[in-house]
């Protein structure tokens, strides 16, 4: 039977893909590394990695085997977190992904949970859903700020939490032809340059779906994974751009906001693996935000 050393070696080559880097990281010599390995495959009966003189890489069973060593180690982790709050109250860790359209009010709750629970440790690592969702089902991420969740996969593998209703604003340069108006079509961003988020963004999603829907072809002249670097961009009139309202309403280099018609919005929620119960510290980081569903709102 596999143990959780065999399972912690595999993971630190195969997120290294090099022996001598991965038992640096673990701190032991890399011969007894690469000896432990190849114990494992033996155990296993299929070859874990390609060898060469130049490179490691996964092979598909190794791939398959990572899966499952980041959710194992994960879980082992999270019993060990969760004896640790019975035996001295409700401390731990909690690894959270987070929107980036969420930080600063994201940031403002944390501080709140940390004043009320001064043992738990939350590290926020900031991403797209994409990158959340993945972190999720691989063991990275114990919760996560998500925006939308897959359809076949909420209830199944996650369970989550509504955090609230935004719109979505069209941000232009302060003297442009639109920064005057209240509201605009949606249409009447035909052609428009604008400032897009990369593939994996729920955002860029939300809004490339609104300008088809209303018959409007993006002209998307650049992309950024930033807030702040869009609306540097849209400040000196090189685009504009289309972000949740409390972003673009936050303090920072002047632009103009305008509501859009039909109006856009995103709903993030709170999301955690579905089939284990959550640890102490992450049932009240859940309990904490079920008391402030406002966040997006």
């Amino acid at each position: 039977m596999m143990g959780s050393r065999q399972l912690e070696y595999f993971r630190a080559v195969a997120r290294e893909l090099h022996f001598t880097r991965a038992a640096e990281a673990l701190r032991i010599a890399q011969p007894a590394l690469s000896q432990q390995i190849r114990k494992l495959e033996r155990q296993l009966g299929v070859a874990l990695f390609e060898r060469n003189n130049h490179r490691v890489e996964l092979t598909p069973a190794g791939t398959a085997l990572l899966e499952h060593a980041e959710r194992i180690l994960a879980d082992m982790a999270a019993v060990e977190d969760e004896m640790r709050g019975w035996a001295e109250g409700t401390r731990g860790r909690i690894r959270l992904g987070g929107a980036r359209g969420l930080t600063a009010r994201l940031a403002r709750l944390l501080a709140e949970f940390s004043r009320q629970y001064p043992a738990i440790v939350v590290e926020l690592l900031e991403m797209n859903t994409e990158e959340m969702v993945a972190g999720l089902y691989g063991g990275r991420l114990d919760a996560a700020t998500v925006v939308r969740l897959p359809p076949q996969e909420e209830g199944r593998r996650l369970e989550s939490l509504p955090l609230g209703e935004e719109p979505l604003v069209l941000v232009t340069t302060p003297s442009g032809p639109l920064a005057g108006k209240y509201r605009v079509p949606v249409a009447s961003l035909d052609g428009v340059d604008l400032v897009c988020y990369p593939p994996g963004s729920v955002i860029r999603e939300i809004v490339l779906s609104a300008l088809a829907d209303a018959g409007a072809t993006p002209h998307i002249r650049f992309e950024t994974r930033e807030y702040s670097t869009a609306r540097a961009m849209v400040s000196v009139g090189l685009a504009a751009a289309v972000m949740p309202r409390s972003v673009a309403e936050e303090p920072g280099q002047p632009v103009g906001v305008v509501r859009l018609d039909p109006e856009p919005t995103w709903a993030p929620s709170l999301a955690w693996p579905a089939g284990r119960r959550p640890g102490p510290a992450l049932a009240a980081f859940i309990d904490f935000m079920a008391r402030h569903p406002g966040l997006a709102s």
